[in-house]
């Protein structure tokens, strides 16, 4: 893990750090602060940032582009159920769940996670243990929590339950091959309702992966769209959403792949 986080033009000093052992290694959790001054907390999993919050009274506020970037989806159709895969510190999932947009509060999300170990991590520094009493199955019942793998998940799903299944799963810092299988990606549209979105998130280093996989979603997919999501402010990568669906995807900045 790096000694600091690059944020904007310049390295935020670390604050302080735990270590937990989890499925694939060392798992650091770390705070440090902007170059304006703004104390974000960060997880570090398998080389790579896997999920930061905010602390304070922005601490359900999304930390990176690609993961604000989601609440596109609804604005293209009405969302009642959306299924997430790589829950990470559930930063998309606080969001959803605290939002003060109408259209997001009409939702709910079930989120699947391999590692407990990872789970035990979002309640314990990433707030979820807040959201989930809030919205768990002794709340309002929006949020569901799955422990375990993704494929498996998408599988046992029902058919037509979800309008948007987000694939937030990486190996290290790629994106899980298992769940971008053609057998898998077809397990996946069969539990999505017609129309539904599929969104892959695939971070700069793995562009050169994206043209593969884009070739597999059009085996399933009629429409595959990318959405560029740069996080300039923090580590300078950048974040690729894709969007896959049958139906026409009508959004600004939209790249028809």
């Amino acid at each position: 893990m790096p000694d600091s986080l690059v944020c904007g033009n310049e390295a935020g000093p670390l604050l302080e750090k735990y270590t937990y052992p989890t499925m694939f290694g060392d798992a650091d959790v770390f705070t440090m602060e902007t170059d304006d001054g703004v104390p974000v907390r960060a997880l570090y999993v398998g080389g790579g940032f896997q999920s930061a919050t905010y602390l304070g009274g922005r601490r359900f506020e999304p930390v990176f582009a690609y993961c604000r970037a989601i609440d596109r989806a609804f604005d293209v159709r009405p969302v009642r159920r959306m299924l997430m895969i790589g829950g990470g510190a559930f930063s998309y999932p606080k969001h959803l769940l605290t939002s003060d947009d109408v259209r997001l509060q009409k939702a709910s999300i079930d989120v699947v996670e391999i590692d407990p170990a990872i789970v035990d991590i979002a309640r314990r520094h990433f707030f979820l243990d807040e959201v989930e009493r809030l919205h768990g199955p002794a709340g309002t019942g929006r949020l569901g929590i799955i422990v375990g793998d993704g494929v498996e998940a998408v599988r046992a799903a029902a058919p037509s339950t979800y309008d948007v299944v987000v694939n937030d799963s990486f190996d290290g810092t790629n994106p899980t091959s298992g769940l971008l299988a053609p057998e898998t990606l077809q397990a996946t549209k069969y539990a999505m309702t017609d129309g539904g979105l599929y969104l892959v998130n695939a971070v700069s280093e793995t562009i050169g992966d994206i043209e593969a996989f884009v070739w597999t979603l059009h085996e399933v997919f009629v429409h595959v769209h990318l959405l560029r999501c740069p996080d300039e402010d923090f580590d300078g990568s950048e974040n690729n959403l894709i969007i896959a669906s049958d139906a026409s995807v009508d959004l600004p900045g939209l790249l028809v792949l």
